[in-house]
Parts: C-alpha cells; sequence; structure tokens
C-alpha cells in the first residue's frame, strides 16, 4: 500500500513621453502644434490653425471612427470579462464540488469477539447533510477508536474517547490541524480520568480521526488504525502507524539488531502510542492536507478490516462504487476466520 503538498518597471522613456491626442471634442476644428508632436520651426509657420471648419488634417480620424473604435474597445472588454468570470466561476464550482462527500457508509460489527470493543462517530445527520457541513459548517468529522483487546475496559475506553470528542467538536473553532489537535487532548483527557493514576495501562485505544473541511481532508490518528484514500483504483495510506515494528527497523538501522529479526519479531505488531497510556508517546498529523477531488473515496478503519483483507480486495471493494461497507461484510464474512476481531470503517465517497 502506498504511504498514502513581477512587477513590471516602465522604462525612463516610456515614462517621460506624452500621451496620445485625445479625439477633438465635437465642434473643435484644430488643434495646436505641440499637440501634434510637431514644432513650428518645422512646418515654417508660427500657427497650424485649420480655416476651414470642414477639412479633416492629415493623421487624424473622424469624430464616427473614434466612436467605432471607442465601440469595439468596449465589446472586447466586456467579452475579456465574461472570460476571466467563466474560468472564475469553473474553479470556483470544481472546489465546491470537490469538497462535497456524496455518501457515508459504515461498519460496525463484532466478529468473533466476545463483545464490541470499537466505537465511531460521524458528525453528519438528517438534519446536517455532508455537503452543508463541509461547504458552509464547522466541517464533517469522522472518528474510529479501536478498543484494545489485549488489555481490560477497552470498550470503555473507545467509547470514552470517542464520546470526547463528540461532545467538543461543534464547540471548536480554528484551523483544522488546531481543531484536530484539541479534540486529541480532550480525547486522551477523558481516558486518564476514566482510568486514574493506577489504571493507566489496564485499558488502550487506537484514535483515527478525519475532518473534511472547504474541499481538503485533514487527520490525526493514534495507534495502529489507518487511514487511507483511494484515488484512480490505487490505494494510499495517509497515516503512520505507531508499532514496535517502527522502531525495530530504527534499531536495524543503527546496527543495534538485525534486519531479519526486525522483519519477524513476534512482538512487532505491538502499539507503541495509545490513549490509556497517560501521556501520548506519538501523534501522527500529517504536514498537508488532502485536496479532496471528485471520485475519492476516504476509508477510516480498524485493524479487523485491513488484517482480514487484501489490499487488492479492499481496492476493489472502495473502488467498485457505493456499497462498499455492505462488500466488505460480506467479503470478511466469506473469509470465516475463527478469531476474527472486531471490524469497524467508515467510509466517505466523494
Amino acid at each position: 500500500m502506498a504511504d498514502a503538498g513581477n512587477q513590471s518597471v516602465m522604462a525612463p522613456e516610456a515614462a517621460a513621453s506624452s500621451p496620445p491626442p485625445a479625439a477633438p471634442p465635437a465642434g473643435q476644428t484644430g488643434v495646436s502644434s505641440s499637440q501634434t508632436g510637431v514644432s513650428s520651426g518645422q512646418m515654417g509657420s508660427t500657427s497650424t490653425a485649420v480655416e476651414d471648419p470642414g477639412q479633416q488634417l492629415p493623421g487624424t480620424l473622424p469624430p464616427a471612427a473614434w466612436a467605432g473604435l471607442g465601440l469595439t474597445a468596449g465589446l472586447l472588454l466586456a467579452l475579456a470579462g465574461m472570460g476571466i468570470a467563466k474560468v472564475l466561476r469553473r474553479k470556483k464550482d470544481a472546489g465546491v464540488s470537490a469538497g462535497r462527500c456524496v455518501t457515508i457508509e459504515k461498519l460496525h460489527e463484532q466478529g468473533r469477539r466476545k463483545s464490541q470493543q470499537d466505537s465511531f462517530f460521524v458528525s453528519a445527520g438528517e438534519d446536517a447533510p455532508p455537503r452543508e457541513l463541509i461547504e458552509q459548517g464547522p466541517g464533517l468529522l469522522a472518528v474510529v477508536g479501536d478498543g484494545m483487546g489485549g488489555l481490560s475496559n477497552g470498550d470503555q475506553v473507545s467509547q470514552a474517547a470517542v464520546t470526547a470528542i463528540a461532545n467538543s467538536f461543534g464547540m471548536l473553532q480554528g484551523p483544522p490541524e488546531e481543531v484536530l489537535l484539541t479534540m486529541l487532548t480532550r480525547a486522551n483527557m477523558a481516558v486518564n480520568d476514566m482510568l486514574g493514576p493506577d489504571g493507566l495501562y489496564s485499558g488502550g485505544s487506537t484514535l483515527v480521526m478525519a475532518l473534511l473541511r472547504e474541499g481538503r481532508f485533514h487527520c490525526l490518528s493514534v495507534g495502529d488504525s489507518r487511514i487511507c484514500l483511494c484515488r484512480d483504483g490505487a490505494l494510499f495510506q495517509l497515516n503512520r502507524e505507531h508499532v514496535f515494528r517502527e522502531e525495530l527497523y530504527l534499531r536495524a538501522v543503527n546496527g543495534e539488531s538485525s534486519i531479519a529479526e526486525a522483519l519477524s519479531h513476534p512482538q512487532g505488531s505491538g502499539l507503541t502510542s495509545f490513549l490509556g497510556m497517560g501521556q501520548l508517546k506519538y501523534a501522527d498529523l500529517p504536514a498537508q492536507s488532502v485536496e479532496i477531488r471528485p471520485g475519492d473515496v476516504f476509508i477510516l478503519m480498524s485493524d479487523g478490516v485491513y488484517n482480514a483483507l487484501t489490499e487488492e480486495e479492499l481496492t476493489g471493494i472502495l473502488a467498485g462504487g457505493p456499497g462498499a461497507a455492505e462488500a466488505i461484510r460480506a467479503a470478511i464474512q466469506g473469509k470465516d476466520y475463527s478469531n476474527q476481531d472486531n471490524y469497524t470503517a467508515v467510509i466517505l465517497r466523494c
């Protein structure tokens, strides 16, 4: 999976030259030599006044011609303005359409586990359509938390984290990155308060959040849940996973262990950062947000989804059009794994 960012200066001679002669007003029959740029010495006369009112001076245009030129120039300016407005309107329309997620699909299954420890939240509802939230409101928020099955209280931790985010989202203002970080802070505080000083590490949860606002996709994550983009038939992971394997890679590169050990370590998938550990060790906030394009499909998912399906299977489902949530459910159930984990996904199709 691909780890799916002149000021012109007038020349002195031009600045010093005189402007071209203006069209003579109606009834004016002559111009001075200074206006025509010819000195009286060159003409051999001290005056160039025209005695015949009906005579047209050489090198000048009749009033009717000036009027025609003015009309032509006006039409050209109007056409140019229309063209510029059309281009700007196209750009605006493209930005608006790119920001619209027309469908939201949700998948939330227990699998073969004794309880459901995953939690999720989507800010859009019947009273707040996704398009209005993205274009005019605070944005569209999607959240998935995966309670850690290896610890107790995983379900309570994921619920506390997601609930804290859901309760605070509508009250927050500011840049998307600031909003996401503030919600993570509140979620982590809620979990720490619930567990208490003596209960840290007794329960934990991953967390992935996505905020779609004004045509861009912003995200933040802790743990190993994934945020991916399916675009043009390819799947890109947008966040970094906080697992022990990443630290093993660095140890191998620094000569502290072998590459073979880093690739095969039995605890390589263990989490190195999660809600429930007190102070977070890592939080992934990509340096650049993603510009949303028509046809993009974003998915936030717990490991119960991506561990059950291959990248090719998941890509084919997401690229296949609406109904991806049901297709993922059918595909996972078709595997019939005896130890199938909880699996949760929020799919945003734009």
